[in-house]
């Protein structure tokens, strides 16, 4: 149970019963759905205010487009070799937890395992982080990085062990002080980081997180769900779920300790779930002005952008030599394998 509480405090905050998941979602068509997800935002930019949750504004994306374009590529990685890990791996990668990682067919094979039997059961999670610190000192200027997901599996189980509202898979990307996901730094008031995560619920959807580090002061600025209450300490996971959906309905940023909400965008329809995890996507996370906004993207698009200025400003010593790039996956199959490719970390010259 130690092993679940780590996961429930760090990444998959939502996902209180996790005795079981489902299986992947199967590759179908591109969606043609003009459904919207359920979308929080906290400060967005200006030109994202007129524009569809989908859609943002041209000027955004081509400000994007022309920043993208200008970065330098300080590591790039397509994972073409097929040694069992490559070679060099573990000079660019360090372990986390329980992740494993091969390369095949020049994809990132990322892996958590746990003992048999198949099926769902005990969460487990791992990844792997930059051995270096590649973005920039201070997080001057703009800093980002991108990979593509290609596809989640495990292996085959009897469907009937399925539940509703248990994990299925939750994954993410961590730009930090620190090696590993926000909420678990080793030091709470000088650390600092941001993180886009997902993550999938059988029966409730695809929940999108972009959050940042905690501070003091929050708790004093934005409401709170249920999570890391001390009056919520008697609440089942299902009432502490309710909490986190009313937070989520409400809008704007909130409160779901160990973090700090900025932007959550919920898919329910399963089509809308097929489009985002039954197919390959490229996602990113980037840091501009100074590290005084972050924003993520799909597919190229921005999503949704956030200014958070002040947040890094207040421990700058902790990225006064850059910071370390976190890839983490959270599961609860006896094999849980992500697919990926075509890493990419930019930062302005």
């Amino acid at each position: 149970m130690q092993r679940v509480s780590i996961c429930l405090v760090t990444i998959a905050v939502i996902a209180l019963t996790l005795c079981g998941c489902r299986d992947p979602v199967k590759p179908q068509p591109e969606s043609t759905s003009d459904a919207q997800p359920e979308s929080t935002s906290g400060t967005p930019s200006e030109s994202t205010d007129d524009a569809p949750p989908e859609s943002p504004a041209n000027e955004e994306q081509s400000e994007h487009a022309i920043s993208k374009h200008e970065l330098a590529i300080q590591l790039r990685d397509d994972f073409d070799r097929n040694d069992n890990p490559p070679a060099d791996l573990e000079k660019r990668w360090t372990k986390l937890y329980d992740g494993q990682a091969t390369t095949e067919d020049g994809h990132w094979v990322m892996e958590v395992r746990r003992p048999p039997p198949p099926g769902p059961g005990e969460v487990v999670m791992g990844g792997f982080a930059t051995t270096q610190r590649h973005f920039n000192p201070r997080l001057a200027g703009t800093n980002g990085v991108e990979i593509t997901v290609v596809e989640f599996s495990h292996e085959d189980y009897d469907a009937e062990m399925d539940k509703p509202g248990q994990l299925v898979q939750a994954w993410s990307l961590t730009v930090g002080s620190w090696q590993g996901l926000v909420g678990g730094q080793k030091d709470k008031e000088k650390d600092r980081g941001v993180q886009l995560h997902f993550d999938y619920l059988r029966g409730e959807g695809l929940y999108v997180y972009l959050v940042r580090g905690l501070l003091p002061e929050d708790f004093d600025k934005y409401p709170q769900d249920g999570f890391g209450r001390k009056e919520s300490k008697d609440l089942t996971g299902p009432e502490l779920r309710v909490l986190h959906e009313e937070a989520i309905k409400r809008g704007g940023t909130y409160i779901t300790v160990p973090f700090l909400a900025l932007v959550t965008r919920v898919y329910r329809s399963q089509q809308e779930i097929q489009d985002k995890l039954g197919r390959s996507h490229r996602y990113g996370l980037y840091l501009k002005d100074d590290a005084n906004t972050v924003y993520w993207t799909l597919d190229g698009q921005v999503m949704d952008e956030v200014d958070i200025s002040g947040y890094f400003n207040s421990s700058l010593e902790s990225v006064q030599d850059g910071a370390f790039l976190s890839v983490i996956g959270v599961a609860c199959f006896q094999r849980n394998s992500w697919k990926m490719d075509d890493l990419e970390i930019r930062v302005s010259h």
